[in-house]
C-alpha cells in the first residue's frame, strides 16, 4: 500500500507476523514457492504482486481476500462476496446453527458447500463499503479489521455487530456506530476488541496482535470450537446470493423444535418466537 503516516507498510507487517511465529523468510520461500530474493524485496518495502499475495495466503493460512486487505490493496472481484450486502440474514443463520446438534450443524455446512457458485450480482446502486478506503487513506488498523469483517464477509455494520456479539458470547457487544468509529479511527482499537475481531474473523489472536502491533495485556479467551466453526461458516456464506442465504436460513429453521411451555431456560435454547410458540433446541 502507499505510505501513510503511522503505517509501517506490508513488508513490516509480514515481518512482524513471521517473528511472532518464530520463523523466517527462508521458511516462507519454501512454503510459498516464492523466491527468497522477491520476499526480501517485499519485506524491505516493495509492493507485493497479486500472485505474491495468493501464494503467501496459502502458505500463511490466511484467506487471500484478507491478505489483500492487510496489504492495503483492493480485493479482486472474483474474491469479493457474490452479492454485496446479501449477508444481512447471516446473523440469524449463525444464531440457529450454533445451537443445533453436531450432526445438524454438519448438514448445514454441507448445504452451503453444495449450493452452486452463481455469477456475481452487481446492483445498479451498489452499497457503500468505505472501510477499505479508510485503511488506504490513513492506514488505521481498525479500518483494516472492519474491512475484513464487513467487506470480505458481506456484513453491514449492524449485521457485523450482531454476528460478533453472537460468536463471542457477548464479549464483543458493540453498536454499529462503534464499529464505524473503529473504522474511522475515532475509537482507538482496544486489545479486548482485537480478541473479538479474531474470534469472528477466524484468525488467531496472536497473529492479529502481531500484525497490528497490539500488546495483549489481558489473558486471551479460551478457544471456542463452536465459535471457530461458526466463523468458517460465515466465510463460506460470503460466496452466496441473498436467495441462497435465505434457503440456508429456512433449512436451519426447519431443524428447530417447539419448546415446551413449561421448559426451563437451563434446559432449552430459545431461538425464535412464532404465533405464541418458542422454537429452539434442547441444551446438551
Amino acid at each position: 500500500m502507499a505510505d501513510h503516516p503511522g503505517h509501517p507498510g506490508f513488508g513490516v507487517l509480514l515481518t512482524r507476523l513471521l517473528n511472532y511465529r518464530q520463523t523466517d523468510i527462508a521458511w516462507l520461500a519454501t512454503a510459498s514457492d516464492i523466491p527468497e530474493s522477491e520476499l526480501y524485496s517485499v519485506a524491505d518495502g516493495a509492493p507485493p504482486s497479486v500472485s505474491h499475495l495468493e501464494d503467501l495466503a496459502a502458505a500463511l493460512g490466511f484467506h487471500t481476500a484478507d491478505l489483500f486487505v492487510i496489504a492495503g490493496l483492493p480485493v479482486p472481484e472474483p474474491l469479493q462476496p457474490c452479492e454485496p450486502l446479501a449477508g444481512s440474514g447471516l446473523a440469524r443463520v449463525l444464531h440457529i446453527t450454533m445451537v443445533l446438534p453436531e450432526d445438524q450443524r454438519i448438514h448445514i455446512r454441507a448445504t452451503v458447500e453444495q449450493l452452486p457458485h452463481l455469477p456475481h450480482v452487481r446492483p445498479a446502486d451498489p452499497p457503500r463499503t468505505p472501510y477499505l478506503r479508510y485503511y488506504l487513506q490513513d492506514g488505521g488498523f481498525g479500518a483494516m479489521l472492519v474491512a475484513m469483517l464487513c467487506a470480505n464477509r458481506n456484513l453491514s455494520l449492524p449485521a457485523a455487530a450482531r454476528t460478533s456479539a453472537l460468536l463471542t458470547q457477548g464479549r464483543m457487544y458493540l453498536s454499529a456506530s462503534t464499529y464505524h468509529s473503529i473504522a474511522t479511527g475515532s475509537a482507538p482499537l482496544r486489545p479486548a476488541w482485537l480478541a473479538g475481531f479474531a474470534t469472528t474473523l477466524g484468525i488467531p489472536i496472536g497473529d492479529l496482535a502481531a500484525i497490528t502491533g497490539t500488546v495483549l495485556s489481558e489473558p486471551t479467551p479460551p478457544d471456542n470450537p463452536l465459535a471457530a466453526e461458526a466463523a468458517e461458516l460465515l466465510w463460506d456464506c460470503q460466496r452466496l446470493t441473498a436467495s441462497q442465504i435465505e434457503h440456508v436460513r429456512a433449512e436451519a429453521e426447519a431443524m428447530l423444535v417447539a419448546v415446551p411451555h413449561d421448559a426451563s431456560n437451563d434446559d432449552w435454547h430459545r431461538v425464535l418466537h412464532h404465533h405464541g410458540t418458542w422454537w429452539g433446541t434442547p441444551r446438551p
